[in-house]
């Protein structure tokens, strides 16, 4: 998508504001633009239209829904769970902009505008806006027939793809390219990985169409957990998921994600009743704040643990068969730092 092809929807109580933004957006290029004068009328051309705005554009105060109520109520629908949004300010007040950014909120400008600083974060919403439509599947016709094909193809194991019908899934290497041209407001404060334990026998035991409807299932219940957050799944193969969650520069996820059988679900894909599928996490360290660039790294780490764990959880686990069906006895293992010998009893005076 070009630039000037950016379908952009701006809400502002004020029509002179908007008669004057119309032309600072023409002049950087940008010429579809829809407006509103309220939270009522924005949300109605939202519904009506054909095809999602790619970009939102919200007055922060305005009478009675403003545009951080508003902004949540955006953010809530399923097709604008990414979509960047803009808050307008005139004053730089810290408590609403904190506000807007727990609604959801991706950036902010400050009035007046300026025609540079307005087309520098329109260009950054035009790349997320990419993002969001690869993501979402709006490049429909032939790319769905050959997903779908796809889908019903067995599969390597190892292999990651980008899983169809959860809107935060996207490619590794997107994912990465997305992050390291996030803006400074833009960071990362939770980065992570997850595994699906015995991936290999549920890979082995089930048909490609029950494999691939399983990784649906544990993507979005994934995404559901994380709905409260602007968050980004990547699927890179052995049942590892790579996760970041994207906020203004604090850590405000309403859940406890390193809580212990959180991320379990029970599925019955396999048609003989609800199973229960363990879902682990696996962390570099502490979660701290990083701008995208830097978590790329963490990312990875984060991936590769959960990977070399499955594996040696694997190793261990056909070690101790082999050792059982060959009468073997497994002996405890030892406590660390050995074990303390007797002191000697000192001779009788």
């Amino acid at each position: 998508m070009r630039e000037q092809d950016l379908r952009i929807l701006a809400v502002d109580d004020d029509e002179t504001f908007l008669q004057l933004l119309r032309t600072v957006l023409a002049e950087a290029g940008y010429q579809d633009l829809d407006t509103a004068l309220h939270a009522q009328d924005a949300m109605q051309k939202i519904t009506e239209a054909k095809q999602p705005f790619d970009c939102v554009l919200l007055d922060i105060a305005m009478p009675g829904i403003d545009g951080i109520e508003l902004c949540g109520k955006v953010r809530a629908l399923p097709d604008y769970r990414i979509t960047p949004i803009l808050m307008l300010t005139a004053k730089l007040d810290d408590a609403s902009i904190e506000r807007a950014f727990d609604a959801g909120a991706s950036d902010y400008v400050t009035k007046p505008i300026r025609g540079l600083e307005l087309g520098a974060r329109i260009r950054t919403a035009r790349l997320l806006a990419e993002q969001m439509r690869r993501s979402v599947g709006l490049e429909r016709s032939a790319a769905q027939l050959a997903s779908r094909l796809e889908t019903l193809a067995r599969r390597s194991l190892d292999e990651g793809f980008t899983i169809q019908g959860v809107a935060a899934c996207m490619p590794d290497r997107d994912l990465e390219q997305m992050l390291e041209l996030l803006p400074k407001t833009t960071v990362a404060t939770e980065v992570f990985a997850l595994r699906i334990e015995g991936i290999q026998d549920i890979y082995r035991n089930s048909t490609a169409e029950q494999f691939n409807a399983l990784l649906t299932e544990v993507a979005g219940n994934i995404s559901a957990k994380l709905a409260s957050s602007q968050h980004f799944i990547s699927y890179v193969g052995s049942g590892v998921f790579g996760c970041v969650v994207l906020g203004n520069g604090r850590r405000n996820l309403e859940v406890d994600v390193t809580r212990l059988e959180f991320w379990n679900l029970k599925t019955d894909v396999f048609g003989n009743g609800p199973q229960n599928i363990r879902v682990t996490m696996s962390r570099t360290r502490r979660p701290k704040v990083e701008p995208g660039k830097v978590c790329v790294q963490t990312l990875r780490t984060a991936i590769a643990r959960a990977t070399e764990e499955r594996l040696m959880r694997r190793l261990q686990l056909e070690i101790d068969q082999t050792k059982r069906r060959d009468g073997i006895i497994v002996p405890r293992r030892p406590r660390l730092g050995g074990t303390r010998r007797p002191r000697p009893t000192p001779p009788e005076a």
